[in-house]
């Protein structure tokens, strides 16, 4: 607009060139828009100065995509204003328009897309939940695809969440090998990546938010052999394609092989549940049975899900509430369990926290701003930035101070799941 008013000044201040500049154009009124004839017009070069008329002929091809620019010459000063005051709405309009264009953007709310990899497991609700509140309340709007186990699916979801002009993708992958390719996309794009809870390897993770899965493993297995130091233990691990039921086992065996090679406890079975699934977990814990006749003396099931899927089986066979059985994510049915006496444990994540802090570190990756109190972990060959909280153990002993006081689980809830005298402390 500013240019615009320079070039009218110049127009009076050399009055002694007089021309108009006759227009053929197939784009008319605005750009990207249409006729199926050609359009003629005669419009005024105002500028009584070649340099500026030159100025005025570029505005006007770049706002109307003009072919043809025929000079012929005005000699009236009266027409020659007119016309002059016509080529400045010619102008003043499209430049109107962008700036419209321009303030709505900036006043449009950040949009973050949030890949989930699946809803069926209760507390991924929770997460998003959490994630899209703090989100709202910094101004943003989250935008969810739900990919239920389907790889190819999560990548296609995250092209549509970036066309869609998401500022950060936020990710929880299925397949922490092929979730490299959604980064690898999502960098072609100058869009940044916060891994949420699973991280994927040798990529260009920007950050990520979530607890060390190696840690959660530890506290299984140190847990349930301290209460059962010798005996047969079945291995329930969580699902092959992700790395964090991996660092699980890598956590677990850290605390159990010193015990196998003293020969104080035997691993009978050790097997995955393929996407996590509890019904997978059945199967490995029946074979399990059958194979030892029920000789069993621990459990180390990866999460709840897994967990409710071997006492199920156990349960079946007269055993529940005389093995011991871990778990993770204090899941409500797992809660009510463990107050119950048919699991030991089970390993709490701060998950209001955690999903809190993932949201504000979301905003500030997509408006370039620095995440506070980020340390640096290993991805691989890789060095990411990430937010790390601390787990902790949940036993009947402590549902109260914990899982409940955090506002995760609600009393009332457990107590109408229980008799009286099951009710927490």
């Amino acid at each position: 607009m500013a240019s615009i008013g320079r070039l009218l000044t110049a127009c009076y201040a050399r009055p002694w060139s007089n021309s108009l500049l006759s227009v053929n154009s197939r784009a008319w009124p605005l750009p990207g828009r249409t006729v199926s004839k050609p359009v003629s017009m005669r419009i005024p070069r105002y500028s009584w100065f070649a340099h500026y008329a030159y100025q005025i002929e570029t505005l006007t091809r770049r706002c109307y995509g003009f072919k043809y620019l025929v000079v012929i010459y005005m000699r009236s000063l009266s027409r020659r204003l007119a016309l002059a005051l016509s080529m400045i709405a010619l102008l003043v309009a499209p430049a109107r328009l962008a700036l419209g264009q321009s303030n709505s953007a900036e006043n449009a709310p950040l949009k973050i897309g949030y890949l989930m990899d699946s809803l069926k497991i209760e507390r991924w609700q929770t997460d998003l939940d959490i994630f899209q509140k703090r989100a709202k309340e910094l101004g943003a709007v989250v935008l969810v695809e739900t990919a239920e186990g389907d790889d190819e699916l999560q990548l296609q979801q995250s092209q549509k969440l970036m066309d869609s002009g998401v500022k950060v993708l936020v990710l929880v992958p299925h397949d922490t090998e092929k979730a490299a390719r959604i980064v690898s996309a999502a960098k072609a794009r100058h869009v940044p990546v916060l891994c949420y809870e699973r991280l994927v390897r040798d990529s260009d993770v920007d950050f990520f938010v979530g607890t060390s899965a190696e840690m959660i493993g530890e506290l299984q297995a140190s847990w349930l052999a301290r209460l059962a130091p010798k005996g047969n233990y079945v291995l329930i691990g969580g699902s092959s394609s992700d790395f964090n039921a991996k660092f699980l086992r890598d956590g677990q065996m850290r605390v159990l092989m010193p015990l196998v090679d003293r020969g104080a406890i035997k691993i009978v079975s050790d097997g995955w549940a393929k996407d996590w699934d509890p019904a997978e977990a059945y199967a490995l814990m029946s074979k399990a049975i059958d194979s030892t006749n029920g000789d069993v003396a621990a459990v180390v099931a990866s999460n709840d899900g897994t967990a409710g899927g071997a006492i199920q089986a156990l349960q079946e066979h007269k055993l529940a509430g005389k093995v011991l059985v871990s778990g993770q994510d204090a899941d409500l049915a797992a809660i009510i369990r463990i107050l119950d006496g048919t699991q030991t444990m089970t390993v709490y994540k701060p998950i209001g926290r955690q999903a809190t802090l993932a949201a504000e570190a979301a905003v500030s990756l997509a408006s370039g701003t620095p995440v506070k109190n980020a340390v640096s972990i290993a991805n691989g060959t890789r060095t990411v930035h990430a937010l790390l909280l601390s787990p902790m153990v949940v036993t009947k002993d402590n549902v109260k101070q914990t899982v409940i006081k955090d506002g995760f689980q609600n009393l009332e809830t457990i107590e109408k799941s229980l008799p009286r005298e099951k009710w927490p402390n």
